[in-house]
């Protein structure tokens, strides 16, 4: 999402300013709400089941266990009751009496992957009469996509920018295995200082609102809270202090407001990565760029070609992120597929063929980011997409934390496909693949908070594995070569959930 291309499958904003704050002061900072630990719970998966009381034992592996430690070849592992029981070289592991064995030499075993940024709660424009589109939440299609998700390996996401009733009742039933799909950790409506904007957004003018509004989403039961773009300095303040106060993690997209600030103020994690604010240039380039009045796209042109990775603006921002341990996820599929919106990979790609019709069809009657675009205007911006890479790998390089994200379902960014293709991103942007494959695995599980039951193949963690055929050490691109998914000790058939019916 960003703030000049708003979210296509939201819903109408609502309006908090008007709303008193509850009564009561409030609670101690970084509480950890129950919730919290009822969703630990569910990460065992779907409701306990024949199929998990029964023992599962892979042999003949390789385990590329999200530790960044050396793979683990000639490996077994033993799964029992939903959790890894055991890791260990074959032969050293005694096997439980009706034990189901797989002898899967030359597979490789990675952890459940997981979407920091997948919007999962899916609206689909409906035309009204005499007006314009208006959206309505379509919970098939939001199922479809969640299956989806589930058949490329993907076991757990986070939903931000959710409508907070309706994310909160599908990440339920997905732990309450009325759904098949990812975990979900889901936030509710983006908070923003700006009116009249499409999605899942609410409207804040005041401290006051901020408290009432993050109050309301925390007793409809959300994980997480999302500020957005236009939220003053003062504003992103209160939310940070209100949101640790119901012991909430606080993630921003934010423009208005730097990243440095928000940062220094303590938020937890930051969308995309680039800002697109100004305080990010170096000052003598910033009037020209805060005063364009170019199309976002080409303005977002500008902002690359104005940035100076060797700037004090950018040098003071990553210290700051580091500082604080901020995680970032650095979305550049939703980019990508921004300034190639005209470029057959994605318009003829053949993953379109797992999105569901309503979704495929609101994204093709969307006018492209890039309609009228000169060659020239294609040139240049092949030539600032290196930069938005070295920026991420500079993120890298000094130490800032990184996670994995895709911004599904903005258009072409196919749920499922879309994660391995950010993989496939981050690694052309000089990241070593066994760090690629952490920042979707156990770099995402400490962001999260529940690193203590998934992000690596270890004993006494939720089973949420994925068994490939290819090595994606050698090539990142192998993780697609998936021939199970495991949630939960469960194996799942892909290859019914990998459809676009529903």
């Amino acid at each position: 999402m960003s703030s000049d291309d708003p979210i296509r499958h939201g819903m109408p904003r609502r309006d908090a300013s008007n709303r008193p704050g509850p009564a009561g002061s409030p609670r101690s900072t970084r509480r950890v709400p129950a919730r919290f630990f009822l969703c630990l719970a569910l990460l065992t998966g779907a409701p306990a089941s024949r199929a998990q009381e029964r023992a599962l034992s892979l042999e003949d592996v390789t385990i590329i266990d999200g530790t960044n430690q050396p793979p683990l070849q000639n490996a077994s592992i033993l799964i029992r009751d939903g959790r890894v029981a055991a890791v260990g070289p074959n032969g050293t592991i005694p096997r439980p009496p009706q034990v189901e064995t797989r002898h899967l030499p030359r597979r490789y075993v990675i952890p459940g992957l997981i979407d920091m940024h997948a919007h999962v709660t899916i609206f689909i424009a409906e035309e009204a009469d005499g007006g314009p589109s208006e959206y309505r939440y379509d919970r098939r299609v939001s199922e479809k996509v969640l299956q989806t998700l589930l058949a490329f390996g993907i076991t757990t996401v986070r939903n931000p920018a959710a409508p907070a009733v309706e994310g909160v009742r599908l990440r339920d039933d997905v732990a309450a295995g009325r759904v098949t799909g990812p975990r979900i950790f889901t936030s509710g409506e983006a908070i923003d200082h700006f009116r009249g904007r499409p999605g899942p957004f609410v409207y804040v003018e005041s401290e006051r609102d901020v408290q009432s509004e993050i109050r309301r989403q925390a007793r409809l039961g959300v994980d997480l809270i999302k500020l957005y773009a236009k939220l003053p300095e003062r504003l992103v303040a209160a939310a940070i202090r209100e949101g640790h106060a119901q012991g909430l993690k606080v993630i921003g997209h934010l423009g208005e407001t730097s990243w440095k600030q928000a940062a220094d103020l303590g938020i937890d994690g930051l969308c995309h990565g680039a800002s697109w604010d100004s305080a990010m240039l170096p000052a003598t380039k910033r009037f020209a760029y805060q005063s364009s009045a170019k199309p976002f796209l080409k303005k977002r042109m500008d902002w690359l070609e104005a940035l100076d990775l060797d700037s004090d603006e950018i040098r003071a921002t990553i210290l700051a992120l580091v500082r604080h341990r901020v995680v970032v996820d650095p979305t550049l599929i939703a980019y990508e597929t921004k300034f190639r919106s005209s470029d057959p990979f994605y318009l003829e790609s053949p993953d379109l063929t797992l999105v569901p019709e309503p979704l495929l069809n609101l994204w093709r009657h969307e006018r492209q980011p890039t309609f009228g675009w000169t060659k020239e205007d294609h040139q240049r911006a092949r030539a600032l997409w290196t930069k938005l890479l070295a920026l991420v790998k500079l993120y890298h390089d000094r130490g800032v934390r990184l996670v994995a994200g895709t911004d599904v379902p903005n258009p072409w960014v196919v749920p499922g496909a879309s994660l391995h293709r950010e993989l496939e991103l981050l690694a052309s942007a000089g990241i070593p693949l066994q760090e690629v494959i952490g920042m979707a695995t156990k770099n995402a599980a400490d962001a999260l908070g529940i690193s203590g039951e998934v992000g690596t193949v270890e004993a006494g963690k939720a089973a949420d594995l994925v068994v490939l055929t290819s090595n994606p050490l050698k090539s990142i691109s192998n993780l697609r070569d998936i021939e199970y998914v495991i949630q939960a000790g469960r194996i799942i058939d892909v290859k019914s959930l990998a459809t676009n019916t529903y």
